[in-house]
């Protein structure tokens, strides 16, 4: 049994996996920094009012639809040099909510590939999160969670920032684990933000070894039923 790790962050990589049937499809999977996009609701549960039309930067509906746009462009030309669909997976960073990822996928120049959404609320102060795209010709999901990053006191300011996404699926037939990475920023310089940064790779590396330990013990029970 063989697993494929993905822990996206700042990436374009291109794939091949082996399908059932023995033969070999490439597969191109992406990471992409949405730089704050938000909606034009206001969210009292977040510092979301930097991107409201009254805010500081008049973040109007116009401005919104324009981000959009220019964001479905860029994602219709990743990869399409090696496959004409574009990315089969595509790690986000920096949305507001599942609405914005729904908004983005539903542009004229990408919606066509039909991709999907996982996405799930972080409690990180300024209302970002992380998500994963993935057009369904190639990507099936089996399961999927947040893993939820403590920050030490005395790194940086202790407060919430975004989870780390996990997604378990079948990319062309093979078992792959997907982590989606936006750890917290170097702001304040390298020496202060280390500890954050470190603390979310430990949450990425005991979620890994927690998944590679369980999948071998299934193996293993698996072998001694034959």
């Amino acid at each position: 049994m063989r697993k494929i790790i993905l822990a996206l962050g700042a990436v374009i990589l291109t794939i091949a996996v082996q399908a059932q049937k023995q033969d070999y499809r490439s597969a191109i999977i992406a990471f992409y920094n949405l730089e704050n996009l938000y909606d034009t609701v206001n969210n009292p549960l977040v510092s979301d009012e930097e991107f409201l039309p009254n805010g500081p930067r008049n973040y109007t509906g116009a401005i919104y639809r324009d981000k959009l746009k220019n964001l479905a462009t860029v994602i219709s030309q990743i990869g399409i040099e090696v496959n004409p669909d574009g990315p089969a997976l595509l790690g986000v960073a920096e949305v507001e909510n599942d609405t914005v990822l729904k908004d983005l996928v539903a542009q004229p120049l990408i919606s066509k590939r039909g991709y999907k959404i996982v996405h799930y609320d972080s409690k990180d102060i300024r209302g970002v999160d992380v998500g994963l795209l993935y057009n369904p010709r190639y990507f099936s999901v089996i399961s999927s969670d947040k893993l939820y990053v403590q920050l030490p006191g005395g790194s940086k300011d202790s407060y919430f920032t975004r989870d780390i996404l996990w997604v378990k699926g079948k990319l062309n037939g093979e078992t792959v684990h997907v982590y989606v990475n936006h750890w917290p920023s170097r702001s304040g310089g390298e020496e202060r933000s280390r500890p954050a940064r470190e603390a979310a790779a430990a949450v990425c590396r005991k979620h890994l070894d927690s998944i590679q330990q369980l999948e071998q013990s299934s193996i293993a029970r698996n072998c001694r039923a034959m």
